[in-house]
């Protein structure tokens, strides 16, 4: 009974010219629900243990796969699913415990949706009233409980009955996986999961559910060339264009065909910092700063809030997949974006969407056109090129006189970056420095936090690392209790600020990668300060804390966080640094560690963040 295609598995007609279903050989509506799981090819289920699910864990134990990946915390949990998601490119489970589990998540929840994650979340629930068979008390009951993640979600549902529980799940897993990705929430009644069944069933579907490519139609391509083509400077802007990885590659011929500069908000890998075309990356927090002499903008999934604008005097093409431009600024809320003033504007599937522009574009330009294309494609190399060496010395500079600040960091990090690396990147204060040094070229090797919402890279992290692997892989005490290591072709680098750190549960965190073997590195920029926060604290009307240099908001420190300390206690490897040479001599030692599929931690020790300015970025 522990594989999807046993003999107790067949085929039926549910009535003459009914719908085909399956019959699955159950007993609970638990044991149906894990099926279900099991029959949609789900390896992991990323939860956090409440009374709420007894039934449902019950069944896990004979149904395999799903593996149950334990987390210590619900925020955690499913910002491991959201980074499983991202970097598997299909839809991560997370179970979690009714409305306190639900009220723990709720900013990873947040997390996911600004991340377009397809993290589809099952949470237990119990209605007041409603007796559980097994006789167990109905706590934590709640009519309200889908309600509070309503902005944070694409869908929500509530299974009221096992009949309806096939079409929710099929319902929630298209939901999740279809355009404009975004998390998913389905509470499961705990009543139901504990009532006995004889049998239960499933639509009888072969493979994923198709849907057609949402694409401009032809008079709209031929006036998006049009546009292009009759600018001078035109530049593209994106935020989360990197979030489908094939994206990339046809933004690099589109970009290329045309003799575009590309700049972004580097949330995911968006475009490669390599390329001639790469003109920088845009501010997370202000209006984008784009070229002066820029005529014409596209914007490709690329939203801006409600009071900013692209300044001068430009034409605006707005394409996107989401048409609430919600899930494309950042640190958005239930609002989102507003809508710039354009003159085009498409709501479409952005890849095949690429693909069609460069078809129309590559059929109707001129000889005329084509040299004045390689005269931009010049002149934008030429301007990559002096910004790239003006990052790189930069960097070397500060690692040549020994002195541990995110410029150095960033220059050691950029040796160890290689084509089997990917990097969760959520330190705040450091952002703008290490997107400058570390130089990622390859998509979907990148995965940053465009919610502003502290914390969900810790999870996210060994959600990415275990986004390649089969449940078979893992188990319970990972090598202490097999004797054996299970090493890994991927290395997970998760760079993260010391408040950023302990807001997202790092012990939840260091005790999952310990307890199951998952390889990741945790790099702790520790600044002793909250120091993404001086801004505001910095431009407020009076300034009184600027001037009186009173940091008591900010200070996170006596006692300074020992995150050596922390990790040690969960038996992961840590080393405490304090200058570039020691950086660069354990970096290597701890990627060797994770490469065999041990976590490890770094704690970095910078100086103490006393309200310098930080950098713009360029």
């Amino acid at each position: 009974m522990n594989s999807a295609t046993d003999k107790s598995t067949r085929d039926h007609l549910s009535g003459e010219g009914g719908l085909k279903k399956r019959e699955l050989n159950v007993k609970t509506g638990g044991q149906w629900f894990v099926r279900l799981l099991q029959l949609k090819g789900v390896n992991f289920v990323f939860g956090t243990t409440g009374a709420g699910m007894p039934d449902i864990q019950d069944a896990m134990v004979v149904e395999k796969p799903p593996k149950w990946i334990q987390g210590l915390h619900e925020f955690t949990t499913v910002s491991a699913a959201t980074g499983y998601a991202l970097a598997s490119g299909r839809e991560g489970v997370a179970l979690i415990d009714r409305m306190v589990g639900t009220q723990n998540a709720i900013g990873a929840v947040f997390g996911a949706f600004m991340n377009s994650s397809p993290t589809l979340i099952f949470a237990s629930a119990n209605v007041p009233g409603v007796p559980i068979e097994t006789g167990a008390p109905e706590l934590h009951y709640s009519i309200y409980q889908p309600i509070i993640v309503m902005p944070w979600v694409k869908w929500l549902a509530q299974v009221n009955s096992l009949e309806s529980m096939p079409d929710d799940i099929e319902k929630a897993f298209f939901e999740t996986l279809s355009e404009h990705q975004a998390p998913v929430y389905v509470t499961l009644r705990q009543d139901l999961m504990a009532q006995t069944v004889q049998k239960g069933w499933t639509a009888n579907t072969s493979g994923e559910p198709r849907t057609s490519p949402r694409v401009p139609d032809d008079d709209t391509v031929e006036k998006i060339v049009d546009e292009i083509l009759s600018n001078d400077n035109p530049v593209l802007v994106t935020s989360v264009l990197g979030r489908h990885p094939e994206a990339v590659n046809s933004l690099i011929d589109f970009a290329n065909l045309f003799g575009i500069g590309v700049m972004e908000r580097r949330f995911f890998m968006s475009y490669p910092i390599s390329d001639r075309l790469h003109q920088g990356f845009l501010s997370r927090y202000t209006e984008p700063e784009i070229p002066s002499q820029t005529d014409l903008v596209v914007a490709l999934e690329m939203g801006l809030l409600a009071h900013q604008t692209f300044r001068g005097q430009v034409d605006v093409i707005d394409i996107t997949s989401d048409p609430l431009h919600r899930q494309d600024v950042y640190a958005g809320g239930d609002y989102g974006a507003s809508l710039v003033p354009a003159t085009i504007r498409a709501v479409c599937d952005s890849n095949p969407t690429l693909r069609k522009l460069i078809r129309a574009g590559s059929s109707r330009l001129s000889g005329s056109q084509k040299e004045r294309i390689h005269e931009r494609l010049a002149k934008l190399g030429e301007s990559h090129d002096e910004m790239i060496q003006k990052w790189r010395k930069k960097a070397k500079q500060s690692y040549e006189v020994g002195k541990l600040d995110n410029w150095s960091i960033g220059y050691v990090l950029n040796k160890q970056i290689t084509d089997d690396v990917s990097w969760v990147n959520a330190a705040a204060s450091s952002w703008e420095t290490l997107l400058k040094t570390v130089e990622i070229n390859r998509p979907g090797s990148y995965f940053g936090n465009p919610s502003g919402h502290l914390g969900p890279a810790l999870g996210m992290a060994y959600g990415v690392a275990l986004a390649q692997r089969k449940y078979v892989d893992v188990t319970d005490m990972g090598s202490y209790k097999t004797g054996k290591i299970s090493s890994s072709d991927k290395v997970v680098i998760c760079t993260t600020g010391d408040g950023d750190a302990i807001f997202g549960n790092i012990d939840s965190a260091l005790w999952t990668c310990a307890h199951y073997g998952i390889g990741v590195l945790y790099v702790i920029l520790n600044n002793a300060c909250w120091a993404a926060e001086w801004h505001p604290i910095r431009d407020s009307s009076q300034h009184w804390a600027r001037d009186a240099g009173d940091f008591e908001f900010l200070d996170v420190d006596k006692p300074k966080i020992d995150f050596s300390s922390i990790a040690r206690g969960f038996g992961v490897e840590s080393r405490t640094i304090y200058n570039v040479e020691e950086f660069e001599r354990e970096l290597p030692v701890a990627i060797d560690l994770v490469r065999k599929g041990r976590p490890a931690l770094l704690d970095l020790q910078l100086e103490k963040f006393t309200g310098a300015t930080p950098s713009t970025v360029a």
